[in-house]
């Protein structure tokens, strides 16, 4: 039997698209014959409207986070409890409409057997539509949850923690005690077996008596990681990976102001950054959920860049109070930090383990597993009884 299944996404924040690409890709692992798309949301929008939207993001998160963070707040309530969630959700709703309808054909014309969304956007104005018995699921991307994602007309939710469990209850979702899976964050099949640091170091060419510092950007400030690079400058024995996963002529210019210091390499995406978390003392990044499933389960020492209000702090200090990693406060001194931790090993080696404990690299796996036999029990199902209706 050949299933069909579509995974959607948004390219606003970051994650979103790469837990839509593990989990294809662990599809088509699973279920060889099958047939997948995975979807942009953004794609569906008309393309002013699209500029307009990521427009509005960007300026709020890079330059008025306390904006970002008021409207998270205004928004994360039920709507019928609050009158200025029941506004922002309408506009919401509104905007969900003028693409929806391009979508939902698109979906129809692949007839999927289910579908699954890594983001919420869009998807009010999608299920007040969807009249059709393919499920469609949504997949948390963070450590806990926003009440635009606890939308109670999904099929089903798949959380990354306990503490979203606890989110979905206090909501009161009629389905929450069999609907809601903590399976935790899909990351990426490359991260079934994860390097060990010898062999990691040998693969990027660094020498094991090195001090290795990576810093990994995934869409937050790269002004704010310059300032980090800046603080490192002097450290000339180490070794400085920087990973500026969005590219853009920021990161250009930051490759340019620090090409002249042999230690400091600084790159765009990387096809093995496993690697690089295996082989660092240390790994420097923003608290995006996607980028710490696949840090903690690669057992990376981790210090957080500063985190964007909202899902962003809550992920952070998620991981804070389980002891795996450290935040920055003066990113001006980082350097000095570094040389403070690197010092202290068993510290770094505690917050290692602590890591390791927080992995969950068959999230994905875990997650199509029991979509798919739920999904797979229900057509057998209507099958059977549309026999018995025949005979």
């Amino acid at each position: 039997m050949t299933r069909r299944a579509a995974f959607l996404y948004a390219s606003l924040g970051s994650g979103h698209k790469e837990a839509a690409d593990a989990l294809r890709e662990w599809y088509r692992a699973l279920y060889p014959s099958s047939d997948t798309i995975c979807a942009d949301l953004m794609d569906f929008v008309p393309r002013l409207m699209r500029r307009s939207i990521v427009s509005a993001y960007n300026t709020m998160t890079q330059k008025s986070p306390w904006l970002w963070e008021r409207l998270y707040r205004d928004t994360d309530t039920i709507a019928s409890r609050h009158i200025l969630s029941a506004f922002w959700n309408g506009i919401h709703r509104q905007l969900g409409k003028s693409y929806v309808r391009r979508l939902q054909e698109n979906l129809r014309n692949f007839a999927p057997h289910v579908v699954f969304t890594t983001h919420f956007f869009g998807m009010s104005a999608m299920l007040d539509k969807w009249d059709h018995d393919t499920p469609i699921y949504f997949v948390g991307t963070d450590y806990l949850t926003h009440a635009m994602l606890r939308d109670p007309r999904f099929d089903g939710w798949f959380a990354g923690s306990e503490e979203a469990l606890r989110q979905y209850r206090a909501d009161r979702v009629p389905t929450a005690e069999y609907a809601v899976k903590n399976f935790g964050i899909p990351i990426s099949r490359d991260y079934l077996v994860t390097p060990k640091r010898g062999e990691a170091r040998r693969v990027l060419g660094v020498d094991d008596t090195t001090k290795m510092v990576s810093i990994v950007n995934s869409g937050g400030s790269l002004r704010l990681m310059d300032m980090v690079v800046g603080s490192l400058v002097d450290l000339s024995d180490w070794k400085i990976f920087v990973l500026c996963c969005g590219g853009g002529r920021l990161f250009e210019d930051i490759r340019d102001k620090y090409f002249p210091f042999k230690h400091i390499s600084v790159l765009g995406k990387v096809l093995n950054i496993a690697d690089y978390y295996a082989a660092s003392d240390i790994s420097i990044l923003d608290p995006v959920g996607v980028q710490i499933a696949e840090a903690s389960t690669a057992g990376a020492a981790m210090l957080f860049l500063d985190p964007l209000p909202g899902l962003g702090r809550c992920n952070c200090d998620y991981v804070l109070e389980r002891g795996a990693a450290r935040k920055i406060y003066e990113h001006r001194m980082v350097g000095e930090l570094l040389e403070h931790l690197i010092g202290r090993r068993e510290e770094l080696e505690r917050m290692r383990y602590r890591a390791r404990a927080m992995g969950r690299p068959h999230a994905a796996m875990d997650i199509l597993t029991w979509a798919m036999e739920k999904a797979d029990a229900e057509r057998a199902s209507r099958e059977n009884m549309a026999h018995e209706n025949e005979a």
